[in-house]
């Protein structure tokens, strides 16, 4: 049998340290001031790319900023999961698109954001993350099953990385298990 560790029970030490720091110090670390696509993306009201690119960079970024403690980037983290989730829809939506454009909007990034947000939430316990996952979740499945949402594309592909299921941590938090 194995144990599951929160990350905040994770302390990188020696090398591991090391290469997180060169990243964090590198492009990793500072995609969000450089790049246009993510410094002004449309998941923080900008007016840039809104599919995938802010969701992949958060995915390393985050446990990048809580491992290392680093409070610059936490406070980076901080401000994009805030305009994220200041940006989700009454009915629970979460991505940069409007009602009209779902149709066509391909999934996958709900997916990505769906881990991204899981993550957050298991470094910092916050429920406001977990109610809005939780909400994001359950909006997703209404507007797959009454089909004014299709899967297609990569999200047509690997619909399955995203599920719901109880965090095995002490914050209770729900993640998307991939």
């Amino acid at each position: 049998m194995y144990n599951f560790f929160s990350p905040t029970e994770i302390k990188p030490c020696g090398w591991l340290r090391r290469q997180l720091q060169i990243q964090l110090s590198g492009l990793g670390g500072n995609l969000d001031k450089v790049w246009p696509d993510v410094r002004d993306s449309a998941w923080v009201g900008g007016d840039r790319e809104g599919w995938e690119r802010v969701p992949y960079w958060l995915d390393g970024f985050i446990p990048m900023a809580y491992l290392l403690g680093d409070k610059d980037a936490i406070s980076r983290t901080q401000r994009y999961i805030n305009a994220i989730l200041e940006q989700q829809q009454p009915d629970g939506w979460i991505c940069p698109c409007s009602e009209e454009e779902r149709e066509k909007y391909d999934v996958w990034s709900y997916f990505l954001i769906g881990k991204v947000l899981a993550q957050y939430c298991e470094f910092t316990g916050n429920r406001r993350v977990e109610d809005a996952l939780r909400r994001a979740m359950r909006c997703l499945y209404e507007q797959l099953k009454s089909g004014k949402v299709k899967l297609f594309n990569w999200g047509k592909f690997r619909y399955y990385e995203c599920r719901t299921a109880k965090a095995p941590s002490s914050t209770g938090c729900w993640m998307v298990t991939d």
